[in-house]
């Protein structure tokens, strides 16, 4: 197979690592068409000899790249993440959406919501999981009560620093800890530190090492951070539904979630959850994942 992938940089940069470290006799090409020139052509000048292309958006608005996958009839599959869901519902309100690709690729989502959200406008989804995480040894045991999160800098109400405001007033005794930040717009209680952009590593540590997981944005696909939080066995309060978390749509749900989040652990003698551990490692499990993917890529390249 010979696939050209197109995208946010975070996501299919490793995704594209993954997929030639399981198919060494495909090719796989990442070309960042949003942001470059010169990646888009790239794209035009590789593209009559692709099998197919993924498109990591679901795109609803005129894509010079995608115009001409739909021209020369390319397969394409389009793999659903977060804010292309809510554009897509946006422009089919208001009578704006454009069809041209989404009618005419495989869609694909992470989430019982995002299919929901795909298919309210009438594009027929499929669930494909294409995140995945290497479990590590979880921490042995808590030393305290606290929770983390990460707010992106310039989209602070959107990841729900608000919410993470409102709970941290309510519960004064509990350290809250929020990475990506390094400045509020807003006045924050003096329980909530902001440790702005760290490198992955430093977060991994410092979410293995706390209890509690705040994902409380106002839209999302399945987060990878969330997932990873879940691997190390913390309690995660999520603003959207998943069997594998606390749901947190509003303050008082939020609290006492919160209230639970906390009891859980405390039962537990402070220590992991190796339940929800055990779950991820099979769930999430990354050649499970890689190889489930490339066969649909197989088959809806004929190969």
């Amino acid at each position: 197979m010979r696939v050209l992938i197109n995208g946010l940089p975070f996501f299919c940069e490793r995704f594209v690592k993954d997929l030639k470290e399981f198919d060494k006799e495909s090719t796989f090409i990442f070309l960042d068409t949003y942001n470059s020139k010169l990646a888009q052509l790239k794209f035009l000048f590789l593209l009559p000899f692709a099998d197919c292309v993924i498109s990591f958006n679901g795109v609803t608005d005129n894509s010079g790249s995608l115009n001409f996958v739909v021209k020369w009839k390319k397969k394409l599959v389009m793999q659903w993440m977060g804010t292309d869901a809510l554009l897509a519902m946006e422009r089919f309100k208001n009578n704006t959406i454009k069809r041209d690709y989404i009618d005419n690729s495989y869609n694909f989502v992470d989430s019982s919501w995002l299919k929901e959200e795909v298919e309210s406008v009438n594009v027929k989804a499929e669930y494909l999981h294409f995140k995945s995480v290497e479990v590590f040894p979880a921490t042995e045991k808590y030393e305290k009560i606290a929770a983390a999160s990460y707010i992106a800098q310039n989209r602070q109400e959107f990841y729900g620093l608000n919410r993470v405001v409102a709970l941290a007033k309510r519960f004064p005794e509990i350290e809250f800890n929020i990475f990506g930040m390094d400045h509020s717009e807003i006045e924050l209680p003096s329980n909530i530190h902001l440790h702005g952009w760290v490198e992955g590593h430093v977060f991994k540590k410092a979410v293995k090492e706390t209890p509690i997981f705040l994902r409380l944005t106002d839209h999302d696909g399945f987060s990878v951070a969330a997932i990873e939080a879940l691997s190390y066995g913390a309690e995660v309060l999520m603003s959207l539904p998943s069997d594998l978390t606390a749901i947190a749509t509003n303050e008082e749900e939020t609290y006492l979630a919160m209230k639970n989040a906390i009891q859980k652990v405390e039962s537990r003698g402070m220590t992991p959850n190796y339940e929800t551990i055990e779950l991820i490692k099979t769930r999430f499990n990354r050649e499970r994942i890689i190889t489930t993917y490339l066969q649909k890529l197989k088959e809806i390249c004929g190969k």
